[in-house]
Order: C-alpha cells, then structure tokens, then sequence
C-alpha cells in the first residue's frame, strides 16, 4: 500500500479504471441499442391493468429463442430490447391481456470478447453495445509494464471471414485516434514491448 501511495499517477489511474469500468457496464445494462444473442439473459416484466402480471427471467438458446409464459417459445436473436418489448406486447394483447405493458432489460450479457497478451487479468470478458478496445483492457486490469499498447490488434471473425485490425491505443489515450468498438468474439492481442 505504501509503494502505491508513493506513486500518485498509479493512484489516479486506478480511479480512473474503476470509474470507466462502472460506467461501461451501466451504459451496456441501460443500452436500447444492444443486439440480443445467445447465452443472454434478459428480464421481462408485464404490466396489464396497471399491476405486474408476469416477471420472469428468460435464457437466449443458442438457437436464438426464448420460453416465455402463455407464449411459449419466442425467436428474438438479433433483435434490441425494445423491439422484444413490442413484439411480447403485440403477442400478448391477442387475447390474453388488455393493453399489456412489457420491459424488457437485458440482466446477463452472453457475448464474449478475450483478451490476451501483456495486461493484468487476461480472460474473457462480457460485452455490450459500446464496450471498446481501450475500455476492454481497462476492465481488464490495465496494461501491464511490458504492455505496447501502441501495436494493439483485434482479431474479428464474422461470415468466415478473419479480419485483424491494428490499433494504436497511446493515440487512443490522447485523443489522437478514435477507439474500436467491440464485437462478440473478438480478440484483442496486447503484445509486449521491444527491448
């Protein structure tokens, strides 16, 4: 504890992280932008008659559906909260509730990022909308002191395609260059420094 104190900049970025990292994670709980996928866990709430009829917690399948009560299975893979919440309340009021009022949050998020190389945790990591590079490695411990964070890549695969972006995150820090926002499934790869 007395070596951290004795280092103010090591203080203040650790402050710093931890204010980032909780606010990645409630913009992506807020998010109505977010693309529901497999292994996300949503809660849904229904109000009719202006009481709650219904509350339950609902697992996206890897199929992309998921079991919700009088409607049984539902497929809603790719579709943001909001339009789960239309598409519950159009189902619903066909003869089962009058108005019905449905919120849908997303509670668990199922989509991966990994990150590996010269940070301080180097695991898999939760994504939402709006979770980028900087902010992955933030959550991730920050870099370690081998990092070189100027040679960042992210590895994408989407439609069998592997893509592997370079990015510069010191130009990032400075506000030189904009920052990547994440995908699920990508990779970002810290490389440690040359000597």
């Amino acid at each position: 504890m007395m070596r951290a104190l004795q280092k103010p900049w090591l203080c203040a970025a650790f402050i710093a992280a931890s204010i980032l990292a909780g606010a990645a994670h409630s913009t992506l709980a807020d998010s109505p932008s977010y693309p529901i996928g497999a292994g996300d866990v949503l809660q849904i709430s229904i109000y009719a008659g202006g009481e709650v009829q219904e509350s339950f917690t609902a697992e996206v399948s890897s199929s992309g559906t998921i079991t919700a009560p009088l409607l049984g299975e539902l497929s809603i893979a790719g579709l943001t909260p909001p339009e789960v919440s239309q598409r519950l309340t159009e189902r619903l009021s066909r003869g089962y509730y009058v108005n019905p009022s449905v919120i849908v949050n997303v509670k668990e998020y199922g989509g991966k990022v990994y990150i590996i190389g010269e940070v301080r945790r180097p695991g898999a990591y939760s994504i939402g909308d709006g979770l980028s590079v900087l902010n992955a490695c933030i959550l991730a411990g920050g870099f370690s002191e081998f990092a070189a964070p100027n040679r960042v890549k992210v590895t994408r695969v989407s439609k069998r395609q592997t893509q592997v972006l370079k990015i510069d995150l010191r130009k990032v820090q400075k506000g030189k260059k904009p920052d990547l926002l994440l995908q699920p499934g990508d990779r970002i790869d810290v490389p440690a420094r040359r000597f």
